[in-house]
């Protein structure tokens, strides 16, 4: 190591000039919103999930060129790997979407109307049913 010369003079570059550490530091703007936050990370999970799928489907290429190439089990064991890691990738980014639709129906859910509900039930005698579905027809409440 001690016959190593400074790399500046090896590729002949001048010297970067020195950082004034007085001036400054202007924080990063913090998102102080829990639905700011939310969105970033799934942006950042989507965008990281999008480029391990790019960079693996060449990785992939690239293997099973190699397997051919060289008829080893291992090569082709490995292509085999990155291939259930690449599905398994896959499924995560469409799981990714569905928790991030499920967090914004929680979000939202507890105020939203229902639309249909087929599961309702009368608890009383037949007379007092008869009683309720005359008085509903004589005052045309029933929509037909």
């Amino acid at each position: 190591m001690k016959n190593i010369q400074n790399l500046n003079e090896i590729f002949n570059i001048d010297t970067m000039p020195e950082l004034d550490n007085n001036l400054p530091m202007i924080p990063a703007p913090l998102n102080t919103s829990k639905e700011a936050d939310q969105e970033d990370d799934y942006q950042l999970a989507r965008q990281t999930m999008r480029k391990l799928l790019v960079k693996g489907e060449d990785t992939l290429d690239e293997l099973i060129n190699l397997s051919k190439n060289s008829e080893h089990p291992r090569t082709y064991e490995v292509a085999g790997q990155m291939i259930k890691t690449l599905s398994d990738v896959s499924k995560d980014l469409l799981n990714l979407q569905k928790q991030v639709k499920d967090l914004k129906q929680d979000e939202g859910g507890s105020n939203a109307p229902i639309g249909t509900q087929n599961n309702i039930m009368f608890a009383g005698s037949t007379d007092e049913l008869m009683k309720l579905l005359n008085s509903k027809t004589n005052g045309n409440v029933i929509d037909q």
